[in-house]
């Protein structure tokens, strides 16, 4: 072997040891947690679309997340449950986090908002997926409550579907002793977007928009006491 020959045996070895995978986002999908963790996305920047996560088992979390511009300059901000799923994502490779046949018509999406199906494709095949269970309405304090309690600290939803699906992953499905099961890679998740703003955010920023003016002199009020 020549030595030219073996630096580029060593090159090979060294770039498939640092191999990973790429999650690609498809639009109107907002990636709320992977593998146990909390990912935060700020209201008023775009959506993340592309995560970098190393080989293995991963549990992802997301929703349907789009805002729709209507006439007389309203706007309606439709959005589905957090929906988790898991799959084993191999090493070098690119796949396409995806919620399939989301309409454009406005009637339409609403009702798509309130069971969506999210998947994982490779190539067009279908890895794995899973649909929404629906239940994602509130009144106007209840979504108040919800976005200001994850802002001083309140327990993520999305934090806590992803690790119960990780734990549905690590629970062996029979009594068996030597059955060996899935681990999900808890390894740190890189993003091509920095996204430090706090996720609960958009949640206010949905309920201000739907609020009358007298319901958001109302949250003033309540806000400055």
């Amino acid at each position: 072997m020549t030595i030219s020959t073996l630096f580029v045996s060593i090159g090979s070895v060294s770039m498939l040891s640092h191999a990973a995978v790429t999650l690609n986002v498809d639009d109107h999908i907002k990636v709320t947690a992977i593998n146990g963790q909390e990912v935060k996305q700020s209201a008023f920047q775009p959506l993340t679309k592309t995560f970098t996560l190393q080989p293995g088992q991963h549990a992802i979390t997301a929703k349907y997340d789009r805002l729709y511009k209507l006439p007389r300059d309203q706007h309606d901000y439709l959005r589905s449950g957090n929906i988790s799923i898991t799959a084993e994502l191999a090493d070098n490779q690119t796949y396409r986090l995806a919620m399939p046949n989301q309409p454009e018509d406005y009637e339409a999406a609403k009702e798509y908002a309130e069971r969506p199906t999210l998947a994982i494709l490779n190539n067009d095949t279908v890895v794995a997926s899973q649909q929404s269970l629906g239940g994602n309405k509130g009144g106007l304090l209840s979504g108040i409550g919800q976005a200001l309690g994850g802002v001083f600290g309140g327990s993520s939803n999305a934090e806590l579907q992803n690790q119960r699906a990780i734990a549905a992953i690590e629970q062996p499905s029979t009594p068996q002793v030597a059955t060996t099961q899935p681990r999900v890679n808890t390894g740190t998740v890189s993003s091509t977007t920095t996204t430090q703003s706090i996720d609960t955010l958009d949640s206010f920023m949905q309920i201000w928009l739907n609020a009358t003016p007298a319901e958001r002199e109302k949250m003033r009020q309540w806000i400055q006491k």
